[in-house]
Parts: C-alpha cells; structure tokens; sequence
C-alpha cells in the first residue's frame, strides 16, 4: 500500500522541488493542491505515494505529518514528523508540530522532549528554542521561557525573531526598556515588521528616542 501526505500551513517541500517533473515531485504538489483545499485523504494518498518514490525526502514525510494531523490521525502524525526530522535535522517546524501532536494526546512531557530536540539539533536556530519558549509561556512559567529565549537571542543573534519574542516577554514582566531595546534590535535586522513597529512606537513614542539636543557654543 503507497504512502500519502500532505503540507499545511508552512508548506516546506514544493519550493525546492518545484520545476522537477518527477513522479514523486508531482505526487508531492498535487497533494499541497488537495490539503489546500481541505481534501486531506487526497492529500494523504498523493504524499505517501511521493514517499514510496523517493524515500530520502523528508519534506514528504512532514507534509504526510500535516495531513495525518487535520485528520486526527495523531499517533501517524508524530510516525511522519519525526520521520521527517531525522531526514531533515534544520525543519524545526516538524519538532514544534509533533509536541503539538503529543499535547493534544495528554503528553507535555512527550511534547517538550520534542522540543528540546529540535534545539540540539539546531543549535544555532532561534526558532528552536523559541517554541520551547513558547511551551513554558503556554504554562505560565514566564523565566524559565526568559531563560530559553536569552539562549535563543545568543544562540541566533542575527535573526530578528528571537530578539521580537524576548522583547515581548520582557514588555510583559514590566521590563519595558529592555524589551524596546530588543525591539530596535529586531527592527534594525529586519524593519519590514509593522506590529514590532507599532508596539515599539506604543513603549518608546518617537520622541523618546530622538537624540539629545545638539550643545550650543558661544
């Protein structure tokens, strides 16, 4: 029986392969058409057959995870992630998706495991370690998800989504100088983010963040 899959949300597979005219990349874009449109068993079936083509693909296996997921086929879901994951160390978003899976089967521990991987995997990926971040927020544990995102702005400083979502937490514990400067930092590394803009703006007016006036000599 052949493999079927499916991409979702943050469809990872077709760009790379897109062009190639090989049975397993056409399997793979006609099953991102059927998730698209809500077709899940299409999608499954397209997938799992693009997997039985080419097997070395981990892209195929996270989207097979994306269509077992909308079906509710939980414990198939996680088989496909973490598949994916071990084909594909850098997809981070295949961890963050099977401790979705185990959280919804009553599994934190399962599910942050997960994530925990994800980050050694990727060590110098800042998304890693904010959705260990994230689990801890989910639970109200507001330093130990500081503590994961302090790694997560060291371990990626150059990446502006670490310094957004530290700024965040920070602005949230009351430490509203510190998170604006978080803010400008994520802003200078990439200035296209309006809501990181506005929050600034709501922190910091402009005004407060013109120079001092320039000294007048006789």
């Amino acid at each position: 029986m052949s493999w079927r899959t499916l991409v979702g949300a943050v469809l990872v597979a077709a760009v790379a392969l897109a062009g190639c005219d090989e049975p397993a990349a056409r399997l793979n874009r006609t099953g991102m058409t059927a998730y698209r449109t809500g077709d899940y068993r299409q999608a499954m079936s397209a997938f799992e057959e693009a997997i039985d083509a080419r097997p070395e693909e981990g892209e195929y296996y996270y989207n097979a995870g994306m269509a077992a997921q909308a079906l509710g086929d939980l414990s198939r879901a996680v088989f496909f992630y973490d598949m994916a994951a071990k084909l594909k160390p850098n997809l981070t978003q295949a961890y963050q998706n099977r401790a979705q899976c185990h959280l919804a089967q009553g599994k934190p521990q399962l599910a942050l495991a997960a994530l925990e991987e994800g980050t050694k995997t990727n060590p110098y990926t800042g998304e890693a370690f904010i959705n260990v971040a994230r689990f801890y927020l989910d639970r109200g544990d507001l330093e130990t998800a500081r503590l994961w995102l302090v790694k997560g702005v060291a371990a990626d400083p150059d990446n502006p989504a670490p310094h957004r979502e530290y700024a965040l937490l920070l602005i949230r514990m009351g430490e509203r100088e510190a998170g604006a400067e978080h803010l400008r930092k994520s802003l200078e590394l990439a200035p296209a983010q309006p809501e990181t803009s506005a929050t600034l703006t709501e922190i910091a007016p402009s005004d407060s963040q013109l120079p001092p006036p320039k000294p007048e000599f006789e």
